[in-house]
């Protein structure tokens, strides 16, 4: 279907004017789980701020402090510590911190809760300056810390409840996604395995195939005029757009959506590779997306080894006990080595040797080349659902990836990193394309986006482009919150944990 074909069968002429006519129309509308889950966001935000203040009280109002003004009137400490905490409150809101398309996913929603924390406290410094008054340092050196930490911590708490819902088929938008067949398929198969988006596919319309009456993945397919008349009557929240519409598509159907309470969404897939580094310029007459070139040193790497030298001792230290008792039920079920070791290829396809605990039988490695030609003769992320080879003890370990332990020496050591791509064997990087050596510029990691998002589930195509994604966007941020949802997922060890 041609471009002109596509214009054609959009009623753009009845979607203007029914914008026209309802000039005060919202143009979206929050999505039916938005309400409640703002409703979370603020008795959380509410209990955070004020337990942060009251334990800044309890700790500094003894003190005697107060904010002196440049009159010499001063105010107790316990009255301006909670008119901030409403300033504060007033101000999340504000910031968009509780945005629903921000929530639930992403670090978006944490960064501008932090944005906004350092704002309000940073203008309450410039206003004393100006004012010439002495605020109470115990602000910036109690309140601020611990609300924000609290306020964090309530986000996240929310945030696994929210997702909880999801992963039940709960507190979703309604979207169709609109696009090539080829595309549609990818990301409505996307949008199912990670509900944490936030989205539930009821609709398709296939560009390339529109005349063709078509389900994917059990989901109907519509026409254009269709959709739009479906989207109109508000039976999706949002309608997604993917990557190879065709521009004059895309314009038309924002057109047709204006004055309905739709959102429109675009997915292009080029942000799997910029992420973040990309930069929106919108000059008159021209509009620009800058994108920043990758590095692979510099004060980031610094602070992301400093990260792996702490967390790996204290790991090795917490977990001391847990690794007895493994090596002990590995040793008595059939006497074989506890640690296993194998050569990996590391950053610049430099080989290392890697730490496991043995999870497998003694000669499991003379097996695998039989296994691998009975699959299909790939290498590359080859893993069996149900591996023979696998030890009775070694399927617990697996499940709850036990087995991974060990490698926080192999972090300490300066090999792997405790976030980065999967470490593979020489044979999987025999198979890699141009693009695909890309992930050799990071140190491997114990875990990473492919755990957080699937595990051995995932195709080698998808774990490969998670792979990619990582290593062009990642920061220390990033690797926090990777770390935090790998907990989440070792407790939930159902999905890919073989």
């Amino acid at each position: 279907m041609t471009t002109d074909q596509l214009s054609v069968d959009l009623p753009i002429d009845s979607s203007v004017n029914r914008a026209q006519s309802h000039p005060l129309r919202r143009q979206t509308r929050e999505p039916a789980w938005g309400k409640t889950y703002r409703k979370v966001l603020i008795a959380s935000d509410f209990l955070a701020v004020t337990t942060a203040v009251l334990i800044s009280m309890v700790l500094m109002t003894p003190n005697g402090e107060t904010l002196v003004g440049a009159s010499g009137v001063g105010l107790p400490y316990t009255a301006v510590a909670a008119t901030l905490g409403v300033v504060w409150l007033l101000a999340l809101s504000a910031g968009g911190s509780r945005n629903p398309w921000i929530t639930g996913a992403g670090v978006e929603e944490y960064m501008r809760v932090i944005k906004v924390s350092l704002y309000v406290f940073g203008g309450i410094a410039i206003a004393s300056y100006i004012l010439k008054a002495q605020f109470a340092r115990s602000l910036f050196i109690a309140l601020l810390p611990i609300g924000l930490l609290l306020l964090l911590f309530g986000r996240w708490l929310a945030r696994g409840w929210i997702n909880s819902s999801r992963a039940h088929g709960k507190n979703l938008t309604s979207c169709a996604v609109v696009g090539p067949a080829e595309q549609v398929q990818r990301v409505v198969g996307d949008l199912k395995r990670h509900t944490d988006a936030g989205f539930q596919p009821l609709g398709v319309c296939l560009v390339d195939s529109e005349d063709e009456p078509t389900i994917v993945q059990g989901i109907p397919s519509y026409t254009a005029s269709q959709l739009l008349g479906t989207a109109a009557s508000t039976t999706f929240d949002a309608v997604i757009a993917t990557e190879g519409l065709p521009d004059n598509y895309l314009r038309k159907l924002a057109w047709n959506l204006e004055g309905s309470s739709t959102s429109l969404v675009v997915t292009p897939r080029v942000m799997d590779i910029v992420g973040p580094r990309a930069h929106y310029t919108d000059a008159p007459g021209v509009s620009l997306i800058h994108v920043d070139i990758p590095t692979f040193s510099g004060w980031k790497y610094a602070v992301k080894r400093a990260f792996d030298i702490v967390g790996s001792v204290i790991a090795l230290l917490l977990l001391s006990p847990i690794f007895l008792v493994t090596a002990i039920l590995i040793k008595r079920e059939d006497g074989g080595p506890v640690i296993f070791r194998q050569q990996r290829v590391g950053q610049n396809g430099e080989p290392f040797t890697i730490h496991k605990f043995r999870s497998m039988s003694v000669n499991a490695e003379s097996k695998i080349q039989k296994l691998i030609d009975d699959a299909g003769g790939h290498a590359l992320f080859f893993k069996l659902d149900h591996d023979p080879r696998m030890t009775k003890i070694g399927a617990t370990l697996r499940k709850y990836s036990i087995d991974e332990l060990p490698q926080f020496w192999t972090v300490l050591k300066g090999h792997m990193s405790v976030v980065g791509p999967r470490p593979q064997m020489a044979r999987e990087v025999a198979e890699y394309t141009p693009a695909y050596k890309r992930r050799l510029l990071t140190k491997p990691g114990i875990t990473g986006l492919w755990q957080i998002c699937g595990r051995s589930d995932l195709s080698p195509e998808e774990g490969m482009r998670l792979d990619l994604r990582y290593v062009e966007n990642w920061s220390p941020i990033t690797d926090t919150i990777i770390v935090a949802k790998t907990v989440t997922t070792i407790l939930k060890p159902s999905n890919g944990a073989y």
